[in-house]
C-alpha cells in the first residue's frame, strides 16, 4: 500500500443486515454468492452470507456495495493461512 491508500477513510456500512457499503476498497479479489473476498486500505475483508451480489463497484472512488443475506465480516490477517508451526518462529 502507498501512503495515499493509509490516509484514505476505511468505512463499512450495514443496513438490516441486506445491504453493506463500503468505502476504502481497492478490489475485489473474489467472489459468489456466499462469500466476497475485498482488499480494502485496511487489509483483506471477507464477507459472508447468501445471495450476494456486488451492487456497486466504483474503482475511481474506492467505493463498494453489495446486497443479500449478510451473516459475517472479518478481516484476514495475512498469516491465517499459515500452520501453526510456521507462525510460533
Amino acid at each position: 500500500m502507498n501512503n495515499v491508500d493509509m490516509k484514505q477513510e476505511h468505512t463499512v456500512s450495514m443496513a438490516g443486515r441486506k445491504t453493506v457499503e463500503l468505502t476504502g476498497v481497492q478490489q475485489v479479489e473474489r467472489f459468489d454468492s456466499s462469500e466476497f473476498l475485498l482488499q480494502t486500505v485496511m487489509g483483506k475483508l471477507k464477507v459472508r452470507g447468501s445471495g450476494l451480489k456486488m451492487k456497486h463497484f466504483d474503482t475511481v472512488n474506492k467505493k463498494a456495495a453489495i446486497e443479500g443475506r449478510i451473516s459475517s465480516f472479518l478481516y484476514v490477517d495475512s498469516s491465517a493461512g499459515k500452520s501453526f508451526f510456521k507462525r510460533s518462529k
